[in-house]
């Protein structure tokens, strides 16, 4: 009998096998990939992380552990490097890389190994998975499961199949530039990368590029130190009390935090558009206020708009089309079988403070969700930073006992 069985092994799951190792729970997690991989298609060379290194797997709730991100630069003789270069922020190739290292030393961890169903006992979860290289399949019982399974790409269904995510940027990259134009589709973070990727390959001279958004403006990331405090324990339990109407309401109103673009990646892109010729500049274009309403195939790429104030059609081809149009829940379909409770339009799961999934019944036994989380823990759902605290909440929960205390008055900030 196991305490915890985790589906999926990201950095939110990772995180809750790092910090439940030095406990007394018995813990598992499963994820079908060979072995531990973050965005890979998004390792663009220099982009960073939008949260310190502080907010890494456990610090935030044992800044003792042995698989904190200072650990890990003793362990390959960075620390004294990383002491000068004096910055919060480190690189997403370099977190990736911290990422690995955790995983490679947490023996709780499976990877190829899917988990193919999930059976409600009565009394406790028979968890069944499969190998994947053999298929050969297991059952494991366990008094709880963490639902970690993540996300997977949002693309409309109005876009051809031959339009790439941005989640495939780095594999497709060589290919993208051979094209004569490529067009990117989205306002935030990974569209502004992409674009500021692309300015600055080595490219034909008569390359094009040319940027789509549906904003007015490029939204610069939330940077205030009074307006980050919406990702702290103290908001997101204030979240998670507040009426359902009211939080759909308030999920619509922190696009901005959710989908601004850092002011480095806005600098940099600014300072290489100055820098070009105005031959050069003619060929890159950063288009505004247009709503994509589809994507054909013929040869090339059409890309039919709409300008959302002015309300004509537009219409652009070009040779390649990277969609940077986000992500929805990726969830199992076992869970249709868990009595699992819904609120909203969306399959968005009830979830209480402590990310314990609602269910129609009434058991010990209980499942919990590191994922699917903006309805009911919003703008910080997926906030990598808030994960530490999430993880906390969820094993306090499970070992009916304060294993790790969090902090109840984090921030300057009154919400209720």
């Amino acid at each position: 009998m196991y305490d915890l069985i985790g589906v999926g092994i990201g950095p939110m799951n990772l995180g809750l096998s790092a910090l439940a190792h030095p406990t007394p729970l018995r813990t598992l997690f499963f994820d079908e990939s060979e072995q531990f991989s973050w965005h890979p298609g998004m390792m663009i060379k220099d982009s960073m992380m939008q949260t310190s290194f502080i907010s890494d797997l456990v610090t935030l709730a044992d800044p003792t552990s042995p698989f904190t991100y200072l650990n890990y630069l003793r362990s390959i003789n960075r620390l004294h490097t990383f002491y000068f270069y004096e910055k919060l922020l480190i690189s997403r190739q370099e977190y990736n890389s911290y990422l690995k290292w955790v995983s490679t030393q947490l023996e709780d961890l499976h990877f190829s190994t899917r988990v193919i169903d999930i059976q409600d006992t009565g009394d406790s979860y028979e968890v069944l998975v499969e190998e994947v290289a053999t298929g050969k399949r297991t059952t494991y019982e366990t008094r709880n499961v963490v639902l970690g399974t993540g996300s997977k790409p949002s693309i409309p269904a109005s876009f051809d199949k031959g339009v790439i995510h941005n989640t495939q940027y780095v594999m497709e990259k060589e290919a993208i530039l051979q094209q004569d134009k490529v067009s990117i589709v989205g306002s935030g973070q990974s569209a502004a990368e992409i674009f500021l990727d692309l300015l600055t390959s080595d490219r034909k001279e008569t390359f094009e590029l040319e940027w789509i958004s549906r904003s007015t403006i490029f939204e610069t990331l939330e940077t205030g130190k009074l307006g980050e405090e919406i990702f702290s324990p103290s908001y997101v339990r204030y979240f998670n009390s507040l009426p359902l109407a009211v939080r759909q309401e308030a999920v619509t109103k922190f696009a901005r935090s959710q989908n601004g673009i850092s002011p480095e990646t806005l600098q940099a892109i600014y300072e290489h558009l100055y820098d070009l010729s105005n031959e050069e500049q003619q060929r890159v274009k950063i288009r505004a206020n247009l709503e994509v309403n589809q994507i054909s195939y013929d040869s090339d790429f059409t890309i039919t708009m709409r300008h959302t104030e002015l309300n004509d059609q537009r219409t652009s081809t070009t040779g390649a089309v990277v969609a940077a149009t986000g992500f929805v829940p990726s969830l199992p379909r076992f869970i249709n079988r868990l009595e699992i409770e819904f609120e909203g339009e969306q399959q968005a799961w009830k979830v209480d403070a402590n990310y314990r999934i609602s269910r129609t019944v009434s058991t010990n036994h209980h499942l919990y969700a590191t994922t699917n989380l903006e309805l009911s823990h919003g703008p910080a759902a997926d906030n990598l930073g808030m994960s530490v605290s999430r993880n906390q909440l969820i094993l306090n929960d499970v070992a009916g006992k304060e294993l790790y205390p969090v902090e109840q008055h984090a921030t300057f900030t009154t919400f209720d």
